[in-house]
This record gives C-alpha cells, structure tokens and sequence, in this order.
C-alpha cells in the first residue's frame, strides 16, 4: 500500500473521521481532509503523520513508509524502555528471548503447518529478541546504532 493510501484510510476509518482527527493533531479537518486526498497543493507532513500514528495506534503509515523503502517494523517491548545499563542482565534477557522464539517456531511448527495467529505470536517473539540485542549493544556502551569496529552499524 502506498504511504499516502494508508493516510487516507487511517484518517477515513478514525472515529469521526477527519474533522475528529485533525483538531487532535493540530489541524482543522478539512485542511487534514485535503492533505490526505492530496487536493491542491495540500501535503501531509512527517510530524502530522507521525502524530495520527501515535494518536490512532493505528501503525498503516508507518507500514507502508517502511515496505515502500524495502524495510519492515517490528513492535518493540518494554525492555529498550526499561533502561539499565547491566552487560550481564541484558544479555540473560537476550537469552530468555531467543529461547521464547524456539519455544514458539517448534510449537508452531510441530503440526508442519503455522497458522497466521502462530506466526503473529512468532514475530512478537522476534522482535522481542530483536528490542533485547538492540538493548544488550546499548549496554555495552555507546548506543544500539553506534558503529562497529568495522565502521558499519
């Protein structure tokens, strides 16, 4: 789906549609109204967007943004949130995730077929893994992005 369909269908499908979303992210309605069917020069901008994702909960921008780059989003827990900066801890945490993940793929996958409820619960698990490495490198200093040794990140 294109970024600016699934602003139109968030702000379509928000409870009152325009006129109630866009006072609460600091717009008239009919000004949001535009900028999501593109009338005139009308353009959604990145912080409008980002607060009707926040605002909504509903995370279709976001989605589409990241397919249309070749990329994908994956939820993160409350672990990058938890803060704490123990090498130890974070690291049991990044084992307990990734035995979640086995826990998970082999159950799954002990009847030879995932269902897409047994694959959802597979990729919360992932990301979960995911959120805890990004957590355990932020402990070892210098941040989740910082580079490497090698110079990537």
């Amino acid at each position: 789906m294109h970024v600016i369909d699934a602003a139109y269908n968030l702000v379509e499908q928000y409870p009152g549609g325009a006129a109630s979303l866009g006072p609460r992210v600091g717009k008239a309605g009919g000004t949001l109204s535009h900028e999501v069917t593109r009338t005139g020069t009308a353009k959604l901008g990145l912080e409008t967007a980002v607060r009707m994702t926040v605002l909504s909960g509903d995370y279709r921008i976001l989605e589409a943004f990241a397919a249309q780059c070749g990329r994908m989003t994956l939820p993160l827990p409350e672990v990058l949130q938890e803060g704490g900066n123990n090498v130890l801890a974070r690291l049991g945490d990044m084992l307990r995730e990734q035995s979640d993940v086995v826990r998970e793929v082999t159950m799954a996958a002990a009847d030879d077929k995932i269902t897409p409820n047994e694959r959802k619960r597979i990729v919360k698990e992932v990301g979960e893994l995911i959120a805890t490495g990004a957590a355990l490198i932020a402990a070892l200093g210098g941040g989740a992005n910082a580079p490497t040794e090698g110079g990537g990140a």
